[in-house]
């Protein structure tokens, strides 16, 4: 397997053990506008990995069915994870920090999720259910011909936010995340 993209920062004496950091959809490690890319400051109290999903970032694309999997994800999370690390997942990245965490609880610090897109554990409760069958919905009636730069636009604009420059890296995370694997 290829090892992904992992920037790391760290200011001189720098706390051990580090911080894993994983983005989720739309971005990578480094992105000020939707990863981690914020976080540099606190390098000067702790080293910091921002790694880079595959297909994101400076990481290669992932061969095989999905452009985007958690279970792979997690896979490489587990070897940034070093003797041990503190571990923060967002989105669909906090998805594979959990599988990763679970893997392997004993590398595992702390663990921080931001919004990780595990809904179907509560699919029970009415409002979760309603959620889901709202973007299930919405999912099935995208149009076929659906262009990475439609979708940068739909995951955005809906949401109130500002769409981000439809700049090649961030056309080639839009495609990344149309393929992600979700079951």
């Amino acid at each position: 397997m290829t090892a992904v993209n992992a920037t790391v920062l760290a200011g001189p004496g720098a706390a051990e053990p580090p911080a894993v950091f994983v983005h989720g959809v739309l971005s990578w490690g480094t992105d000020d506008r939707y990863g981690f890319g914020n976080q540099r400051p606190l390098a000067t109290h702790r080293r910091l990995i921002l790694m880079d999903r595959r297909g994101h970032g400076e990481s290669p694309d992932l061969e095989g069915p999905y452009r985007t999997d958690y279970a792979v994800d997690a896979e490489d999370i587990v070897a940034l994870l070093g003797d041990g690390a503190h571990l923060v997942g967002h989105s669909y990245g906090g998805v594979a920090a959990m599988l990763a965490a679970c893997t392997r609880p004993d590398l595992v610090r702390s663990l921080c999720l931001i919004q990780p897109g595990a809904l179907r554990v509560a699919e029970d409760e009415p409002v979760v259910r309603d959620m889901l069958t709202r973007a299930r919905a919405s999912t099935a009636t995208l149009p076929d011909d659906l262009t990475a730069a439609d979708y940068l636009r739909l995951s955005t604009e809906p949401l109130g936010m500002p769409i981000p420059p439809a700049d090649p890296e961030r056309l080639r995370v839009a495609w990344t995340s149309m393929g992600e694997r979700w079951r």
